[in-house]
């Protein structure tokens, strides 16, 4: 019996299986679910057929961003079952597929900074507890949109004289082609937030550079993703002292300095431990959560049958 568990991306999907054996597999994109139910059941259909064109499959797990709310799973759910998909598919919202991987072996916090973040912690009964991730507009702090919203803001201080002169400024100008500092608001308006979030690289090179605003805006970032991680361990009941810290989400895996920064900060704190999880370790998360569905096995199956996280 084999297991397809998927991480479905607004920009790739990529799928694992359990037990491994099957080679990692990429395909194309997933809108996300509280965009459009009906593209994403469309999207998720096509990505099922391509990850398993053999009818060998015995449950899969769909890791969706925005499939978090019952209802969307629902209607997901429904929408694979009308399209002849010959085996069973669980939907979940894309945070707890990716916190499996880090969490499955007991208690401990798993720490993510893509274009969102979150955090979530695992108690010692085997519950998930999260915080953060709920959107950029009133969370995801210290995520890849939350340093370059920060960035942006301070090129606007700096301009009407609430702030120091910053390299960002002409850098963040010329990212978003905006006509002048006053208009990069406006500008940046009109983009998406992964469109925002790309922009991480263009603060990173300001920091690296020397300029004191950048680097500013990078450490207070991370000091609030610390704080959305000590809530986690707070609601876990667990003691920072000896915990194991896993990280994860592009912003993070690919910048040493961020990673140094959050680092540092978890590690004063007592933490054993400060780990990067595996590339794939969200579609593996997956694949992990459909075999212990079906199996009935604890605590996954409840990670997945309460949906919360």
């Amino acid at each position: 019996m084999v297991y397809l568990g998927l991480d479905c991306g607004g920009s790739k999907t990529e799928w694992a299986w359990c037990p491994a054996g099957r080679p990692v597999g990429r395909a194309g994109g997933v809108q996300a679910a509280a965009s459009s139910v009906t593209a994403a059941a469309s999207a998720l259909v096509a990505r099922l057929r391509e990850a398993a064109p053999k009818d060998d499959v015995e449950a899969a797990v769909a890791a969706i961003a925005g499939a978090g709310d019952p209802l969307i799973r629902t209607q997901l759910a429904d929408a694979v079952r009308q399209a002849g998909i010959p085996y069973p598919v669980v939907i979940v919202g894309d945070l707890l597929a990716a916190s499996v991987a880090a969490l499955v072996g007991g208690p401990g916090l798993l720490v993510w900074s893509g274009t969102g973040s979150f955090a979530v912690a695992r108690d010692p009964h085997g519950k998930l507890h999260r915080t953060g991730g709920r959107g950029h507009l009133l969370s995801d702090q210290g995520s890849g949109y939350d340093l370059v919203h920060r960035a942006a803001a301070a090129v606007v201080n700096a301009i009407d004289g609430l702030g120091p002169k910053t390299a960002l400024t002409e850098a963040l100008c010329k990212t978003f082609d905006a006509p002048s500092p006053q208009r990069l608001g406006a500008v940046m308006q009109r983009r998406t937030q992964a469109e925002i979030a790309a922009a991480l690289s263009v603060v990173l090179d300001c920091a690296e550079r020397g300029d004191h605003v950048a680097a500013q805006c990078l450490d207070e970032g991370m000091a609030s993703l610390c704080l959305v991680a000590s809530a986690a361990v707070r609601a876990a009941g667990l003691d920072w002292h000896g915990l194991r810290v896993r990280i994860g989400g592009g912003a993070l895996m690919g910048n040493e300095g961020l990673r140094k920064l959050l680092g540092s900060r978890v590690l004063a704190l007592g933490a054993r431990s400060f780990e990067l999880v595996d590339d794939n370790a969200a579609a593996h998360g997956a694949a992990a959560l459909a075999s212990a569905w079906a199996k009935r096995q604890q605590p996954l199956c409840n990670w997945v049958d309460d949906g919360s996280v």
